[in-house]
């Protein structure tokens, strides 16, 4: 039987809703495939089409987690597989060891070392080293001409006399192409207290409200790399109704924002998302879903922190369980509350990331193969 050639538009639309894994193998199948795998309109098509993965941190082992819904009377499943993550540094400190994401690249910063960026589905890595040991790491983002950059800050002392020291924070920029840093005169406040989102080159995260006297006002502040300010980007449609109420960040479809609020008192989950794009002027909030009565643990004070996305109305969420430390992943509809228990170790961080993409390792990082 003679074989049947698609149409090329059909082919294409079957390859972009792929999961990377496969896609990296078939760029040998023809030139054609290769050439369209490395289109830029090719990827922004497959990255609209895909989920986002959950990210989690071990001891030893990083792994990455596909979720599959299911639908219907199909119960959810997942995939687990370890990320090729031969890096150049030897983490010190789990503690302060960071996993997060910027442009469709994996950046971990190890601390009081460097920074490195991969991508795990072209199996490359490349590393910054630090000049100055003592920088520490906020996030990775980029100005107008794509040029990367990390925003962190050094711990200093002031002499007030002679038998009296005073400590402060001084803000700086780590340019990653000339490897220099750059100092900002700015006040060290409303400093991000975990991982702030890197979105569109700009970095946002959850800070209270300085102007509201009663504590219970939330924004979202930002920063911004081409202009190299900080500013109050929005605030929050919901408040604080008990200083342990839980408020969690993350990207809703790629260029949103979801919100997830939890009561401390009665576990209750809110989740919020914007209506239109964040780079519009003025952003509209939705209250998406509300889960009264979820079996969901409390999400205060989680030591390897929390991650979670929305997706198809329905929540997914990465967190060490309380007995054992393993990463659980639970998902929740209106339906449904699953949880699913993953046994490869103590968790110690986990992030969510839209899949990296099939871009090369900028040049301006250190190339390192894995």
């Amino acid at each position: 039987m003679a074989p049947v050639n698609l149409p090329w538009d059909l082919e294409e639309k079957i390859l972009s809703g792929l999961p990377p894994l496969y896609l990296v193998r078939f760029r040998t199948v023809s030139q054609h495939w290769n050439a369209l795998l490395n289109e830029t309109r090719f990827i922004k098509n497959h990255l609209a089409r895909v989920r986002p993965q959950i990210i989690f941190l071990t001891e030893s082992k990083i792994y990455s987690i596909d979720i599959e819904l299911g639908g219907g009377r199909v119960d959810p499943t997942i995939e687990v597989r370890e990320v090729p993550s031969d890096f150049p540094y030897q983490a010190t400190d789990l503690t302060h060891t960071t996993i997060t994401t910027c442009d469709g690249f994996l950046f971990r910063d190890f601390w009081k070392q460097g920074v490195v960026i991969w991508n795990p589905w072209l199996r490359q890595v490349g590393w910054i080293e630090y000049v100055d040991k003592e920088f520490h790491f906020c996030g990775v983002g980029y100005d107008s001409s794509k040029r990367y950059k990390i925003l962190g800050y050094f711990n200093c002392l002031r002499t007030v006399s002679n038998t009296y020291q005073v400590g402060y924070k001084k803000v700086a920029i780590y340019e990653c192409a000339s490897h220099a840093l750059k100092f900002l005169d700015v006040p060290f406040k409303q400093w991000p207290n975990m991982a702030p989102l890197s979105l569109n080159g700009n970095l946002y995260w959850v800070t209270s409200n300085l102007e509201d006297t009663h504590h219970h006002e939330y924004v979202i502040r930002s920063f911004d790399f081409s202009s190299e300010m900080f500013r109050t980007f929005c605030l929050l449609p919901c408040r604080k109704n008990h200083s342990r109420d839980e408020l969690l960040l993350a990207v809703y479809k790629r260029d949103g924002f979801s919100l997830l609020k939890q009561c401390n008192v009665t576990g209750e989950i809110e989740i919020w998302v914007t209506k239109n794009k964040i780079d519009e002027e003025e952003i509209e909030w939705i209250n998406l879903m509300t889960f009264p009565t979820s079996n969901l643990p409390k999400l205060i004070n989680k030591l390897c922190g929390v991650s979670y996305f929305i997706y198809d109305k329905t929540l997914i969420m990465c967190c060490g369980d309380e007995e054992t430390g393993a990463a659980c992943i639970y998902i929740v509809r209106e339906d449904m509350c699953k949880k699913i228990q993953i046994d490869l170790g103590i968790v110690r961080f986990s992030h969510c990331v839209y899949l990296p993409n099939f871009i090369s390792v900028p040049s301006e990082f250190r190339p390192l193969r894995v």
